[in-house]
């Protein structure tokens, strides 16, 4: 029967009770102990009757005067005054080397996120879910051990592969832009003379070109004392936004806009991201001309002369493409300078302690009124040059307001997120004008399915046994019939959400960046203070304790100041703490890899779930009707 709450109490009580009381029993059973072993007038059967059997009990065997013990128990660690609690359990023992036992080796390899001991081991739900994938794949006798991951690309049913061609073709996009070194030799004038052609419209590329050194005209005659306020700020920013927008062709910035079915431009460089396949290292040697191709003598003369008309329509667009999103990423850093003002101006608390003690006056609002314009200028130049390396130092330039090179640990963490988030606007917009540039499906293209395939060349589909002497590069854009417009819009949703959601987890969740800026700050081998905090006493002001009394009373208050960090020490921890700052971008798309395959691998399970659950119903159909019959 169910024990109601009074019955549970007394039951409860004695038990509680009961405890207490074997307690007592074998505290006297020691203490009756270690006093008669002491005592020398005491016969061998005596101290026999002492130490009584456990179901004894000892104060009826013992006959000598003791002194009662309170019902409260000893603390377990009185033995360890002190003892430092990071030290061994039980200080009375000796140490014993424990048996050393190899760490298991992750599935994944040792990569940055394990090689530091594991702090990091990759136990997400969407590596499990990877592997889940490919051990289905070995089970149907597909060889995963050489291509790995890769292996889900040829799982991929139908026209799933186009997506997966769109992600690859992108990775190539931001990794020469990521790599200072590559976009030294990928983004030339030679190289964009060299392969221009009647198909690229280079007046995109003029656009973007002409919309970047229209913005440098605005720091013309920027010195380094010259500071911003709001007001200024917003108007340069705002003026920029203006003139890189009108660079950026075509203009994806409305977002309420919505989504255009069977678009198509042949002309444009986005239009042609699946085309771009990296082979080991010759990406930047194709790009300037220097690549070593396989000999083709004995290939057909037009053949020939098709495949050298796609390399350098491919080549051209890859160019044009790298300067299109070098104009975005430098649209995007002029929108977040503009959204963060607060971040960039905002005195840290340490800040403020630190001019207490010095006696220096701060602003009421705790905030800047300027920003100097020398260090926005060189933000500027960072995203349109170099690499997310230099793009992180801009930033910690610009934050650091006293110019000594030392900020703290929560400016250290703006910088950071400041650094990454053109890259996310940038991308969000390479993948919008992308769509509306090229549809992600063949049926988006119009027509029957064997023009499609003739037509979509551009797009990665093979075109079977139709072998035309020339690439069709002028594909007017057909209507959809609402059926077809309703699955390349379903496509595209399916595609955008994915997206978003990738660059909305991945450095905050996935790589769980909060983290591992708390250990880069907490593992540097700071200058400042000696790396340590710097114990103070403040007087207290107005906004502390009791107001205005405690001010005019003297009183003051115990701070604990944290060291700064200078750029160069977080950067020496950064290299092996957190390498994904080296590739933001190239991070990013990976990430958004990985989420399509999970998506594609979802929809097959899903399917022969179906599938299998369809077979069951309908054997167990069949049984009943059988025994119907009977």
């Amino acid at each position: 029967k169910k024990m109601n709450g009074a019955t549970s109490r007394i039951l409860f009580q004695r038990g509680h009770q009961g405890t207490r009381c074997l307690r007592r029993i074998r505290r006297l059973q020691e203490r009756e102990y270690s006093l008669l072993s002491y005592t020398s007038t005491l016969q061998s059967s005596q101290l026999q009757r002492c130490v009584a059997a456990p179901s004894s009990s000892p104060l009826v065997a013992l006959s000598t005067h003791h002194r009662q013990f309170h019902s409260t128990p000893a603390a377990p660690s009185d033995n360890l005054l002190g003892h430092s609690p990071m030290a061994r359990s039980n200080p009375n023992t000796k140490t014993t080397t424990p048996a050393v036992t190899p760490k298991p080796i992750s599935p994944f390899g040792v990569d940055s996120n394990n090689s530091g001991g594991g702090i990091w081991e990759q136990t997400s739900t969407k590596k499990t879910k990877l592997n889940e994938l490919l051990t289905e794949l070995n089970e149907r006798g597909i060889d995963t051990g050489s291509k790995g991951m890769e292996t889900l690309d040829e799982a991929a049913v139908g026209e799933e592969g186009l997506d997966l061609d769109l992600v690859d073709g992108m990775k190539i996009l931001v990794k020469i832009v990521d790599n200072s070194e590559d976009n030294v030799n990928t983004i030339s004038e030679d190289a964009s003379s060299q392969y221009e052609n009647q198909v690229i419209n280079t007046n995109i590329e003029q656009a973007a070109k002409q919309a970047t050194t229209r913005l440098f005209k605005l720091f013309e005659n920027t010195t380094e004392e010259e500071e911003w306020t709001k007001d200024i700020l917003e108007s340069k920013m705002n003026e920029a936004i203006r003139i890189l927008s009108e660079g950026c062709v075509p203009d994806v910035s409305d977002k309420k806009k919505k989504p255009v079915a069977g678009s198509l431009d042949v002309s444009h460089p986005f239009c042609y991201l699946r085309q771009f396949v990296a082979s080991d290292a010759t990406v930047v040697d194709n790009v300037s001309g220097n690549g070593s191709g396989a000999n083709d003598d004995d290939l057909d003369p037009s053949i020939q002369q098709q495949i050298e008309t796609l390399n350098n329509i491919t080549t051209h667009a890859l160019t044009s493409s790298t300067i299109l999103y070098r104009t975005l990423l430098l649209r995007a850093t002029a929108q977040t300078l503009l959204n963060n003002w607060d971040q960039l101006t905002t005195i840290t608390s340490g800040d403020i302690d630190r001019a207490a003690i010095s006696k220096t006056e701060l602003p009421s609002t705790s905030q800047r009124a300027t920003i100097n314009a020398k260090s926005i200028q060189n933000v500027f130049e960072a995203y349109a040059h170099n690499s997310p390396q230099d793009w992180v130092q801009s930033w910690w330039k610009l934050i650091d307001a006293d110019k000594d090179g030392l900020i703290d640990q929560e400016e250290m963490n703006n910088c950071v997120d400041l650094s990454i988030e053109p890259v996310h606007l940038a991308l969000g917009d390479v993948f919008d004008m992308t769509l509306e540039v090229c549809p992600v499906r063949t049926i988006g293209l119009g027509g029957e399915e064997e023009a499609r395939k003739k037509n979509a060349w551009f797009l990665g589909v093979d075109a079977g046994d139709n072998e035309d002497a020339e690439i069709p590069t002028n594909i007017p854009p057909v209507k959809l019939s609402w059926r077809n417009r309703r699955k390349e819009l379903k496509e595209q949703k399916i595609l955008t959400k994915t997206f978003q959601a990738t660059i909305a987890r991945h450095f905050r969740d996935q790589a769980e960046a909060p983290h591992r800026l708390r250990c880069i700050y907490a593992w540097a081998e700071k200058a400042h203070q000696d790396n340590k905090l710097d114990s103070v006493l403040v007087d207290a002001s107005e906004d502390w304790g009791s107001g205005a009394a405690s001010a005019v009373m003297g009183r003051k208050r115990y701070v604990e100041l944290e060291p700064k960090i200078s750029y160069s020490e977080f950067r020496e921890v950064q290299k092996k703490t957190f390498p994904h700052l080296d590739r933001i971008g190239e991070e990013i798309i990976t990430s958004f890899k990985e989420d399509l395959w999970l998506l594609q691998g979802s929809k097959r399970q899903n399917k022969e779930l179906k599938r299998d659950g369809m077979l069951f119903l309908l054997a167990i159909s069949v049984v009943d009707l059988g025994i119907w019959f009977v």
